[in-house]
């Protein structure tokens, strides 16, 4: 049988002993005030979110400007939704959505905290309009691109002879030249042009008792058309047409 031989006890330093304890001390709050950071921080996230999703950062108004008749169209593509959080609200994702509506130019977003969101527009303005089957019409910009169709051709807007092709709302017609001399000459002849046609020899149009206007390639139209409407003030006599293919120096014959 073998004998178990007992080991003295190490008298411990008190001095060591108290470090010890202090050292374990000074753990244990490391630990609370961990626990306590952590709290502290899932509390404020779960109020944050809180808050967030309540009524008192909810979208309970949209303002729509310059919309006039495709308000609800506009309204539709923004997907404002009434109670939406208006933090998550996307403004330029929203303005994107609106602008690929084909009557709309520009639309741009802002939030107003607590619950406000404010869309404002900037429609396209037809300045003609080209046929668009047996009796319909596609109103078209001075960019070229088509409006919408309406069942009748409009009244007091030129007419795009000669297209090929008319594309659907949000496209562009081809070319663009027509389109964009309709433009310059609305505020030069308005109510007057009847018809703009692009042929071999270039643009060239018709107006209400008046002679042809023949404008040339699409360069320099606004300067072209104010020359145009001049020229025409200043006739003494009937002519056949008017050509302005050289602004700086107009011949009627």
């Amino acid at each position: 049988m073998t004998a178990v031989i007992a080991r003295p006890r190490v008298a411990i330093d008190p001095r060591l002993r108290a470090r010890r304890v202090a050292v374990r001390r000074d753990e244990g709050r490391r630990r609370l005030r961990r626990l306590l950071v952590a709290l502290g921080v899932v509390t404020v996230a779960g109020l944050g979110v809180a808050v967030v999703y309540s009524p008192l950062l909810a979208v309970n108004r949209v303002e729509v400007r310059g919309a006039g008749p495709t308000r609800s169209t506009v309204l539709a593509a923004a997907h404002l939704g009434a109670g939406a959080p208006i933090l998550f609200v996307d403004a330029g994702g929203t303005a994107a959505a609106v602008r690929r509506l084909p009557a709309v130019a520009s639309a741009h977003v802002e939030r107003s905290f607590p619950h406000t969101v404010t869309l404002t527009v900037t429609l396209r303005v037809p300045v003609a309009w080209a046929p668009a089957g047996p009796t319909g019409a596609a109103l078209v910009d001075a960019h070229g691109v088509v409006i919408s169709r309406t069942p009748t051709a409009p009244v007091g807007l030129p007419e795009l002879v000669g297209l090929a092709k008319v594309p659907a709302p949000g496209a562009r017609v081809a070319p663009l030249g027509p389109a964009a001399l309709a433009a310059a000459l609305a505020p030069a002849l308005p109510g007057r042009v009847v018809g703009v046609t692009l042929g071999p020899t270039g643009l060239t149009v018709g107006v209400i008792a008046g002679p042809q206007l023949r404008f040339g390639d699409a360069t320099a139209l606004a300067t072209k058309a104010r020359a145009a409407a001049a020229l025409l003030g200043a006739l003494l006599r009937p002519a056949s047409y008017v050509d302005v293919s050289v602004p700086d120096a107009p011949v009627a014959g």
